[in-house]
């Protein structure tokens, strides 16, 4: 989805400081949002398919080599597993792909929510994209933590398709 190649940077102190000073201080706001909406949560698909997203787009090694193995196991296809990894919405089911361009427009935008919804993302209800707004934010905070001790080699591998 992204036209040029999106990097968050080096996974340094200072990252790992502006990150924590620009989400943490909002953590009390996401509770109630981080978890799942009762009553239309996202299927388990839609999940991982966000999750491959955010794994190519944060450079995580660990989520590359992890979250493409559970697809099948997800009811995702090689294909639709692919396809999330690089941000492809075609072949994913409606509500995949809108979760997959909201989590990849909150990525880009530093970690807030985008002024515009991504059409793809409208099929999602407002519950759900707070849902995943909390998450994408917590994400970042994990991996700007876990990511500073890897060898920045690896990560820039990760970012490969």
């Amino acid at each position: 989805m992204t036209d040029a190649p999106w990097s968050p940077g080096p996974y340094t102190l200072a990252k790992l400081g502006r990150d924590l000073l620009t989400h943490v201080p909002e953590l009390p706001d996401w509770g109630p949002h981080l978890r799942p909406p009762k009553d239309d949560g996202l299927q388990w698909s839609t999940r991982l398919a966000v999750q491959l997203r955010l794994a190519r787009l944060l450079g995580c090694p660990v989520c590359v080599g992890l979250f493409p193995g559970l697809g099948p196991r997800a009811g995702l296809t090689s294909d639709q597993v692919q396809a999330a990894l690089a941000g492809d919405l075609q072949p994913l089911p409606p509500e995949a792909g809108g979760a997959v361009s909201w989590a990849e427009a909150i990525i880009v935008g530093g970690g807030t929510a985008p002024l515009e919804v991504p059409e793809a993302a409208l099929v999602l209800r407002a519950s759900q994209r707070d849902h995943l707004l909390a998450t994408t934010r917590l994400e970042i905070v994990i991996h700007s933590v876990g990511l500073m001790f890897l060898p920045h080699r690896m990560i820039e591998r990760a970012f490969a398709p």
